[in-house]
Formats: structure tokens, sequence, C-alpha cells
């Protein structure tokens, strides 16, 4: 059986809590654009936050210009893997259970 590799793609900072002015905004956009031939999931894991980071979840927002953002994938917690989101521009939005800002890595899984 052949094991599963993991490649660093992106890191992205998030607020406790939407971003000022913002409804579900917690982080600036990160890219998933550019992945590793044959990825076939997206692993997600969190650090930080004040608490356990199993206790944290968010979603993860498309940033499209003039229109509205949809959601890409909703309640991610570390050690999540998703389907492959081949995007320019992602974030995070409505993180819930943080007690301070937290960082996402997210990484192919080939």
């Amino acid at each position: 059986m052949n094991e599963l590799a993991r490649e660093f793609i992106a890191s992205i900072r998030s607020e406790k809590a939407p971003l000022d002015g913002q409804k579900h905004r917690s982080s600036g956009n990160f890219s998933t654009e550019v992945l590793p031939p044959g990825t076939k999931r997206l692993l997600w894991e969190v650090e930080g936050g004040g608490v356990d980071p199993y206790d944290i979840s968010f979603d993860v927002k498309r940033d499209v210009s003039a229109g509205t953002d949809p959601t890409e994938l909703q309640d991610v917690i570390t050690g999540n893997a998703s389907r492959v989101i081949s995007a320019r521009s992602l974030y995070i939005a409505n993180p819930k259970g943080a007690q301070s800002s937290f960082i996402v890595k997210v990484y192919a899984i080939t």
C-alpha cells in the first residue's frame, strides 16, 4: 500500500472572530491555485487559538469580486481532509471556539 505524502501549500492567520466591517471573513486571502500533480485531498491543520485546536472550527469561502462569496467548506476542524479546491482567493470565515488568533496550515495530500 502506498503511503500518502503531504506537501505544504499555504499558511494563513485568522482572527477569533470576523474582521471589523466584515460579516464572515476572519483572515486575508490565501491560494490553493497551484497544487502538486496528483493531489487527492487538502489537509487542514490549526495551531494556536488559545484552546485545544480540535475545539476550533471554521468555514472556507471563495473571494469573488463584485459578487457573493460562496462557501467552499463548512465546519472544518484540525486534521480534516477535504475535497480539492483549486482557487486563487480563499479565506477563513465564521471561526468558532477560538479565544485568540490562530494559524491555519493547508497541505496537499498526494
